[in-house]
């Protein structure tokens, strides 16, 4: 799996219930295929605590490299284009496409208890 992680700061000023209720909605009707979760993140502590971030879950790199292309030739599908330029573009304090992000893929994972 991929793990991407976009970070979105917001402009000033903008209301953040709305920018909070629009994304979600943006989100909840995304069909992107190979994408598998995406997680609206609210920073709690750190480096980007009371900022905001959207945690995106792709089944593979060849399903991300498939739908978004390549770095040197990227490309969006129908929602993810609606997305940045019809919501996104009203919040941000840059281009969507000029986000900070990071695509990872996972080493590892463990699971615990829960308590």
């Amino acid at each position: 799996m991929i793990y991407a992680l976009h970070e979105h700061e917001l402009k000033p000023g903008v209301d953040i219930a709305q920018y909070e209720r629009d994304v979600a909605a943006a989100i909840a009707r995304m069909e992107v295929p190979g994408l598998l979760a995406a997680h609206h993140l609210h920073g709690l502590r750190g480096v980007r605590a009371n900022r905001y971030a959207v945690l995106w879950i792709f089944a593979s790199a060849e399903a991300l490299s498939e739908k978004f292309g390549t770095p040197d030739q990227p490309r969006w599908p129908p929602d993810w284009a609606h997305y940045e330029n019809v919501v996104l573009i009203n919040y941000l304090d840059r281009h969507p496409d000029t986000v900070e992000y990071t695509d990872y893929t996972e080493l590892q994972g463990f699971s615990y208890p829960g308590d």
